[in-house]
């Protein structure tokens, strides 16, 4: 194969994604640099090797390599899994193969256009919950009104009766009453939660969204609670309904400064992101996502709490409903964002939120 000229041999070396040129043996003949950073070897390590070296136990994908060199086909987005050696461990890719064709055009081996998968699978898993919320939404909205009806009956009936027993029995009522009210008043949460999203879409900057938050958090925990901003003044609009993310962000951040009861430092970080892209029904194609980080060094989250993050009412907190996160998650996801938690006990927690920015013909 003849040498490359240095203008492409620059642009390849610049892009982010794996490129692994295969010869008609089988074997890697070049890869670019960020096929070394994602499967962590130099490329002495896997040039001149059969290029299932870095995708072993998957005979799938071997065929379809063998069936571009061969016969000249193309395949796109072949799910598969790449090898780490120095680990030992693996991480799910996204491969395109295409024929490599000389000056003569004529196929003279196959080119691999690796994707690491590794963030948009994570969130992915992370959204699951997200379709469990909608199903119970559903359930809770019949289930609550079957719940009501009842209830009002029996709290009625026991304020009724209060009026006409003696006063030593108003106690046994007036605990009935008080039970009566609080289950009511978690059905009006539950309905609330469960009732679907109507946005009222906007374009926003989410610096601004944020130091708004930011100004009055710090004149209540400034004393013990450090704050820093780090922002990307290049970031780009979103397209968004700017109470409800305030909303999301408000949570977010007073759920950080909870989690210092002695002190620390809570960080605001944005960036533009671009190893995560969106699609969604009414925008198809892929969308590049900001990204927006909450870090505190507080108390950390335990593996069991990690499980129960987005589970509606679950809460460690004395005070709380349980529906911060769920409802934090369910406003992200309708926004078509996504959001990841990475905690460890004792380490702090750094939450960050994906969202998709503003299509410039939207």
């Amino acid at each position: 194969m003849g040498e490359a000229n240095p203008v492409f041999k620059n642009i390849i070396a610049s892009i982010v994604d794996g490129i692994i040129l295969i010869s008609r043996e089988g074997t890697i003949l070049h890869a670019n640099l960020a096929t070394e950073e994602m499967f962590q070897q130099s490329r002495d390590h896997f040039l001149n090797r059969p290029a299932g070296d870095l995708f072993p136990g998957q005979p799938e994908l071997q065929n379809k390599i063998e069936d571009t060199l061969q016969n000249g086909v193309a395949y796109h987005q072949i799910e598969g899994q790449g090898h780490r050696r120095a680990h030992s461990t693996t991480f799910p890719v996204s491969i395109t193969v295409s024929p490599y064709i000389n000056d003569q055009n004529q196929p003279e081996g196959a080119v691999l256009y690796v994707r690491d998968c590794t963030l948009a699978q994570e969130l992915e898993e992370i959204s699951r919950p997200f379709d469990a919320i909608s199903h119970l939404g559903t359930l809770s909205l019949g289930m609550a009104h079957e719940i009501k009806n009842p209830l009002v009956s029996i709290s009625g009936s026991a304020q009724l009766l209060r009026r006409k027993l003696p006063e030593e029995h108003h106690k046994f009522l007036d605990v009935v009453i008080k039970e009566s009210e609080r289950i009511n008043r978690m059905i009006d949460r539950m309905l609330n939660f469960a009732r679907p999203l109507d946005l009222d879409l906007e374009t926003i900057n989410i610096h601004q969204i944020l130091e708004e938050i930011l100004l009055l958090e710090k004149q209540s925990h400034e004393a013990a609670i450090q704050f820093e901003s780090v922002y990307d003044p290049s970031l780009p609009q979103i397209e968004g309904d700017g109470d409800r993310l305030k909303q999301v962000f408000l949570n977010l951040i007073q759920n950080a400064i909870e989690a210092m009861p002695d002190g620390g430092t809570l960080k605001v970080l944005t960036r533009y992101h671009t190893d995560y892209a969106v699609r969604s029904q009414v925008h198809p194609d892929r969308r590049k996502t900001i990204l927006v980080e909450i870090v505190d060094t507080g108390l950390g989250i335990t593996p069991e709490n990690m499980k129960h993050l987005f589970t509606p009412f679950h809460t460690t907190k004395s005070q709380g409903n349980g529906l911060g996160l769920p409802l934090s998650l369910k406003i992200v996801e309708n926004h078509h964002g996504k959001i990841k938690v990475i905690s460890q006990p004792g380490s702090g927690t750094r939450v960050q939120v994906y969202l998709p920015v503003k299509q410039e013909n939207a």
